[in-house]
């Protein structure tokens, strides 16, 4: 199986020694207009690598190290690669619960605890 890291750039030494076919590192604070630029270039790297290895047939797994953002993009990227380019890709983790460190996020939760 092929294996895609998808890692924030502050836990990248985290990480060392890890093997994977290809790596990407990715902002520690994303906004909405950077998670779609990184959207594409991760949808263009994953169809690299799955275009790179003709005979693999199975799924790409993408692992995550990021801010919690990034794994509903690749959510929405997992199911446009299948339908539009007959890419697959398993997501070989799952959602930790987001570290919250807005003042303005932190307040509203604050009302309802």
């Amino acid at each position: 199986m092929l294996n895609f890291f998808v890692c924030a750039e502050q836990r990248a030494s985290e990480h060392t020694g890890e093997e994977y076919d290809d790596i990407v590192f990715v902002e520690d604070a994303p906004n909405s207009l950077t998670v779609a630029q990184w959207a594409d270039r991760i949808r263009g790297r994953v169809r690299k690598l799955w275009n790179e290895n003709p005979d693999n047939t199975e799924p790409i797994e993408v692992n995550l190290d990021a801010h919690p953002v990034f794994y509903v993009m690749l959510v929405n990227l997992q199911l446009l690669l299948q339908e539009e380019e007959g890419i697959q890709v398993e997501l070989g983790y799952e959602l930790d619960e987001p570290e919250i460190t807005d003042p303005e996020t932190l307040k509203v939760l604050d009302q309802f605890n």
